[in-house]
């Protein structure tokens, strides 16, 4: 199945970005290994980076 299909929000929608580092940040909070929780996190914190690039004026 692809990416795209799994997602809960198309990338058009306002603070997508946004929504998805937080999304991964709650995950994170829940898992039960710490390899899954540093993925989360790093996941998370590329999400964050894309939301400040994405705010960013052209």
């Amino acid at each position: 199945m692809s990416d795209e299909k799994l997602r809960a929000l198309p990338r058009e929608v306002p603070d997508y970005h946004a929504r998805q580092a937080a999304h991964l940040r709650a995950l994170a909070e829940s898992a039960t290994t710490a390899r899954l929780k540093a993925r989360l996190i790093d996941e998370a914190e590329q999400q964050e980076r894309l939301a400040a690039a994405t705010d960013e004026p052209q």
